[in-house]
């Protein structure tokens, strides 16, 4: 009777040495699987948040696009349009559009040149202006198009 309660001892005892090594290899698949590669991606995030420089162009986590122009250790100053400059965290950078140019390299290539348009051309005359009104106007009392609202705003 006694050899039998010894070998269920051991048996019981061999069962929880297993369930152990399984539960430490479940934790250590789970470390391997998820959190490392969270953390890299975390670290590879907080690198390009510090690292980011005047001149690069971000996107910031809401989606806006801008050029970076100043920055301290907090905050990112973004220059999202002409004259219109925003400060955000430096946490609110999502990625890195286009980095910085540093090297003088880069800066002695020069880009294409845009086609630039005068201000003549680029207004529109008293023709233009009453052809869209026509067509603001066929298009009924209730749908006034995404400015009905107020006439003098500007979209850039």
């Amino acid at each position: 009777m006694l050899a039998s309660a010894d070998v269920l001892a051991q048996s019981a005892g061999g069962s929880n040495i297993t369930f152990l090594i399984m539960i430490v290899g479940f934790i250590a698949l789970m470390y391997f699987v998820m959190i490392r590669p969270q953390r890299k991606r975390q670290r590879e995030q907080q690198d390009m948040q510090n690292n980011v420089a005047p001149g690069a162009r971000v996107m910031t986590i809401g989606g806006l696009y801008g050029t970076v122009v100043d920055s301290d250790d907090e905050t990112v100053t973004l220059e999202a349009s002409d004259e219109t400059f925003l400060v955000f965290a430096r946490q609110a950078i999502a990625k890195v559009v286009t980095p910085a140019e540093t090297t003088e390299s880069d800066e002695t290539e020069e880009a294409p040149a845009a086609e630039e348009i005068s201000d003549a051309d680029a207004t529109l005359s008293d023709e233009d202006l009453d052809k869209l009104r026509a067509s603001d106007d066929d298009k009924g009392e209730d749908d006034k198009g995404k400015h009905a609202g107020n006439p003098d705003r500007k979209e850039y």
